[in-house]
């Protein structure tokens, strides 16, 4: 017998959690008030950055000669995009928690 085989013992690969309490998948609802809360600060942060990012446009630092090359300015607006796509993401994972917290009463 493998030393992972042995009694007690959890295969490799495998998640053991302790047991919690809960018997189902069930989130909740101060569980799903605090991922609300997550999501609300992680929005709120990456609607900061993206803000930060687009007031910035056209604008020379100090050490700037004025000029912003093409590549810069798409590598910028890619990450605008990304940011703006984890945004939507995230509302939408609000919207669900939003919709569980109600039907739970």
């Amino acid at each position: 017998m493998s030393s992972a085989l042995r009694r007690g013992s959890i295969p490799e690969g495998d998640v053991h959690r302790p047991y919690d309490g809960c018997m189902t998948d069930e989130a909740t609802p101060d569980q799903l008030r605090a991922e609300l809360k997550e999501i609300d600060n992680e929005l709120a942060e990456l609607r900061r950055v993206t803000g930060d990012v687009q007031s910035r446009r056209g604008e020379d630092s100090g050490t700037s000669e004025g000029f912003q090359g093409p590549e810069d300015i798409a590598t910028e607006l890619t990450g605008l995009s990304e940011t703006e796509a984890v945004i939507d993401v995230l509302e939408q994972r609000r919207e669900r928690l939003e919709a569980q917290l109600k039907a739970l009463g």
